[in-house]
């Protein structure tokens, strides 16, 4: 029996709540039902005087999962630093490691698929697990075991295009296979009404959510506060404690953070009116880091714009998986798709959906084995 919308976002939710319950009781961050955590309250205000109910925002925002968080800002001011400027970090562990023979490459400070290929060999051989990410913690192991590369490393050919290898496994084409298999008909519906085949949307679902099996383990509402609320520069410090950024790029990363503030602004006002255009609550929904909701991950502006009533019920709900496929056929028709289709074609409207050339290369990939796998009939129902 296939899961109904709502168990399935009960099941995301359950796994959200508990997480978030557990973390407010570490971190001490409880608090009374009549408490709005400080770092929200500027943005309960805002949003007020830009005419939400202010009753109805306080009961919200006072609730013990609206606690802040630096991590979404933090982790996105990082990827952009990195991106610009190079990270130190990175480049310290990249020196490290060319001096013990296992990056051949330059100490640029990018996190780049020779860097996580070095730092997942080194930590292989050292007995840890191979986590492909540059941190303090490795740098103190690089120090503490300087284990040499053997004298016959071989370095993989990285020319090829890159792709999420995780996607392409066994295990997660199998998933979206069996998904192919189980919703023929919504798919089928879906291309009829807006053109996009059958192979391209499980593909893409595949990417964003294990074909619905996995729907972030944050909450939507709770991310996107706490966006706008790390525009304050001294909430995301810590994250650029080792950096060291001098004032001209302390500059840049204020720029940059009231940037995404103002655009999580905006899609913290569109996820509230999702929330009560649906009739559920705001802390119901399960998300990614920034925001995005549903199977097919939509940002809640997108939602508005986009989603539509697959299954005839009077809702559009990217939980269910008829709404989600409807609605994916929706935006994707609006950014551009229409047959016949090149793969030029087909990339540049998947780049528009996520702004990621390895992104866009899993999907092409997934979808041609899945192609494949329908043309051959060895899908299981």
């Amino acid at each position: 029996m296939k899961p109904t919308r709502s168990a399935i976002r009960r099941r995301a939710w359950c796994a959200v709540a508990l997480g978030l319950v557990l973390a407010a009781l570490v971190l001490g961050r409880v608090t009374s039902a009549s408490t709005v955590d400080p770092a929200f309250a500027p943005l309960v205000a805002r949003l007020a005087a830009d005419g939400l109910p202010e009753a109805k925002l306080r009961r919200l925002f006072s609730r013990a999962e609206m606690a802040f968080s630096p991590k979404a800002m933090s982790d996105k001011l990082t990827a952009l630093y990195m991106r610009k400027y190079g990270l130190r970090l990175v480049a310290d562990v990249q020196t490290r490691l060319a001096a013990l023979g296992w990056y051949p490459g330059a100490a640029d400070g990018k996190l780049d698929r020779l860097t996580r290929w070095s730092i997942n060999a080194y930590q292989s051989a050292v007995g840890l697990p191979p986590l492909g990410t540059a941190t303090e913690a490795l740098l103190a192991e690089l120090d503490r075991n300087p284990r040499r590369a053997p004298a016959d490393l071989a370095v993989p050919d990285f020319s090829t295009p890159e792709v999420h290898e995780v996607v392409l496994s066994a295990q997660r084409l199998a998933e979206a296979r069996e998904f192919y298999a189980v919703n023929r008909a919504a798919l089928a519906r879906t291309r009829q009404v807006y053109g996009v085949p059958e192979e391209y949307l499980v593909a893409l679902l595949a990417v964003e959510t294990r074909v619905g099996r996995y729907l972030g383990d944050e909450v939507a509402v709770v991310n996107l506060a706490s966006l706008v609320a790390g525009e304050d520069p001294a909430r995301t410090a810590a994250a650029f404690a080792y950096e060291k950024p001098g004032p001209d790029r302390q500059a840049w990363l204020a720029k940059k953070a009231r940037e995404k503030g103002q655009w999580a602004y905006g899609e913290l006002r569109a996820l509230l009116r999702y929330a009560d255009a649906q009739g559920i609550d705001a802390l119901s929904i399960p998300g990614s880091i920034y925001g995005a909701i549903g199977i097919c991950q939509f940002m809640p502006s997108n939602a508005l714009k986009y989603a539509v009533d697959g299954n005839d019920d009077g809702k559009a709900d990217l939980f269910d998986v008829q709404d989600a496929l409807a609605s994916l056929g929706n935006i994707l028709r609006a950014m551009g798709w229409k047959q016949p289709m090149t793969d030029e074609a087909m990339r540049k409207v998947f780049y528009g959906y996520n702004h990621s050339r390895v992104y866009v290369n899993t999907i092409m990939d997934a979808a041609r084995r899945l192609r494949d796998a329908a043309a051959s009939d060895t899908f299981k129902p």
